[in-house]
């Protein structure tokens, strides 16, 4: 399975919006996101980042998004390009395939990512 985790943030454009405007667009995402959902997107939620933790990132907002390979998740990318997301929001995208869920040894699986022969 392939997540992908968009970390986002207003950008001033998106501040400039009237209100109703801003609702108007967040609106128009329902229709987007369902279909996708219908296409095996698993939308696992959204959130404000805890942003008291050290190392937290500057956007403020996540979005955490499930799919069944890395070809469905570049898919969802252009889909969110054509959503003029990337107009409204600065968005800093993170795509991965998790591994070692159940390694009792976690260093072995680190020293795989970083190519180091253990």
């Amino acid at each position: 399975m392939q997540i992908l985790l968009i970390l986002w943030e207003p950008n001033e454009k998106w501040l400039a919006l009237p209100e109703q405007e801003q609702a108007d667009y967040l609106r128009s995402l329902d229709g987007a996101i369902n279909e996708a959902r219908s296409h095996g997107l698993m939308t696992l939620g959204w959130s404000r980042v805890d942003r008291t933790l050290n190392k937290a990132p500057a956007e403020g907002y996540v979005g955490v998004f499930a799919m069944n390979s890395a070809q469905a998740i570049h898919e969802l990318d252009k889909n969110i390009q054509q959503s003029l997301w990337y107009d409204y929001f600065d968005s800093v995208n993170i795509s991965i395939n998790l591994q070692g869920e159940t390694e009792p040894e976690p260093h072995r699986l680190y020293a795989e990512l970083l190519g180091i022969d253990i």
